[in-house]
């Protein structure tokens, strides 16, 4: 994402130098305007560089390599810019400092063994933040940022074990980006407090990697990338209004990811394609808010809890209302839907597919296709003005349900051998049971309690049975065996 070069090349051109061969302490201090601080350490095995500046238009850069060093650069004013960097280190610290507007800071940590840190501070509107690591192991990337309008990018190449990045910014209109590649047990949080943030995260080629991202305000969007990642989380909690979380485990084995989003018009977006043993959690409370899932692979686990008004669950490759689910063999998908107006929508093509789903309140509407072998129905509707429609085919196919409330519809298509079908609507006005099953061993039984229900059952094949229940008045029941 980012190449390891100074800020700008008018700012960082080195004008003087200091080198030295044994245990070095440079310090520099400068007041006023268009300074430059340079220092040059090398092969000074214990080092330290101290630069201070305050003013407008300060330089300070410093470097360091083969050593044990550390390097301290303070800053406050308006277009400052520092530059810190450390080659061929050993347990390095860099810590930077910078308070006022419009700063840049650049941090560079390369090769090198132990346990090195990067720490940045801003405090500020529009300033600008990098820590670059790559090669590293047991190192920590930490950057914080106050003000209005900040960036900060992390990012950690190359191969590592057990590196850190840490990304804190409060204020508004802010942007958080960290990135990991090849590494194994890497730890990445980004937490952005205020309004308008945008955080991305990006875990690739490695294992065992965690990614938390916080978010508290309006208007917040988390982007979450964890390709080719083995046995990695990433965890993603959003509070506030129209906030949007995009999440993606493809071509990955053991991954889990966890949203949840609280507030108002919230969407979430996850992908896991060509996984295996992969697990998606959602929750989300709050109006209006939508889901975008998508999974292929083996073994793959979807669990969806809604809260709130408005809410749908859409399975998708990639979006759309009628598209989409869990593609594979072994798949697992819950959904669970609790307040007004929720929708859910979810297709199955595979082997041992399971659905259960569960809805609760007014207007509620689920359809759900199931395809090839194994597949499983479990739904349980509860409110006003509810719609089911099941559409499974394969073999040992089974759709329980129930349904309460006024208005309700359930319909069951089965084909294949050994289809069961059982449905309960008590009680309530207005419900409509169809059931069709085709072919061998089909048993259908059908209970409404209630006014205006219609209950329609249609077999062919061999060993079929069906029963049918109704209760109230005015119901219609209508049975065909072949």
């Amino acid at each position: 994402m980012f190449k390891l070069t100074p800020l700008t090349a008018a700012i960082l051109v080195m004008v003087s130098a200091q080198a030295m061969a044994d245990d070095s302490i440079s310090d520099q201090f400068q007041d006023g305007t268009a300074n430059i601080a340079d220092v040059k350490q090398t092969a000074a095995p214990l080092s330290s560089a101290n630069q201070q500046q305050q003013g407008l238009g300060n330089d300070a850069a410093a470097v360091q390599d083969n050593a044990t060093s550390t390097i301290d650069q303070r800053q406050s004013g308006q277009y400052n810019a520092g530059y810190a960097e450390q080659l061929f280190e050993n347990g390095s610290t860099i810590n930077q400092l910078q308070t006022g507007t419009y700063n840049s800071v650049h941090a560079s940590q390369s090769i090198g063994v132990g346990s090195s840190e990067a720490l940045q501070q801003q405090e500020g509107n529009g300033n600008f933040s990098l820590i670059y690591q790559d090669s590293q192991d047991g190192t920590s990337a930490r950057s914080f940022q106050f003000g209005d309008n900040n960036e900060v990018n992390i990012e950690q190449t190359e191969v590592g074990v057990d590196n850190k990045a840490t990304v804190t910014q409060h204020g508004n209109e802010n942007y958080g980006t960290a990135e990991q590649v090849l590494h194994n047990g890497a730890r990445m949080d980004i937490n952005q407090n205020g309004d308008g943030n945008y955080a991305y995260g990006d875990q690739r080629n490695g294992q065992g990697g965690n990614l938390n991202i916080n978010q508290y305000g309006n208007g917040n969007g988390t982007e979450v990338w964890q390709e080719t990642q083995v046995t990695s989380q990433a965890t993603i909690n959003q509070y506030g209004n129209t906030n949007e979380t995009i999440v993606d485990q493809s071509f990955g084995d053991n991954n889990v990811a966890s949203v949840m989003q609280v507030g108002n018009l919230n969407a979430i977006y996850a992908d896991q394609y060509e996984s295996t043993n992969a697990t998606l959690a959602l929750y989300q409370q709050g109006n209006s808010n939508v889901h975008f899932t998508y999974q292929n692979g083996t073994n793959q686990v979807l669990n969806v809890n809604t809260t709130g008004d408005g809410n749908k669950v859409y399975a998708s490759n990639w979006k759309g209302p009628q598209t989409g689910g869990q593609f594979g063999s072994n798949q697992r998908a819950t959904i669970n839907q609790n307040g007004h107006e929720n929708i859910a929508n979810f297709t199955q093509n595979g082997i041992g597919h399971i659905v259960k789903t569960n809805q609760s309140g007014t207007g509620n509407k689920t359809t759900i296709s199931q395809a090839d072998s194994y597949n499983e129905l479990y739904f349980d509707q509860n409110g006003s003005d509810n719609i089911l429609i099941s559409d499974q085919r394969g073999e040992t196919n089974l759709a329980i349900g129930s349904s309460s409330g006024i208005g309700n519809s359930t319909e069951f298509n089965q084909e294949g051998s050994n289809n069961r079908a059982y449905t309960e609507q008590v009680y309530g006005s207005d419900n409509m049971i169809t059931v069709k099953q085709a072919d061998t061993m089909n048993v259908a039984y059908v209970t409404q309690g209630g006014t205006g229900n219609i209950a329609s059952v249609d077999q062919s094949g061999m060993t079929q049975t069906a029963t049918v229940q109704q209760y109230g008045s005015a119901n219609q029941a209508t049975v065909l065996q072949q």
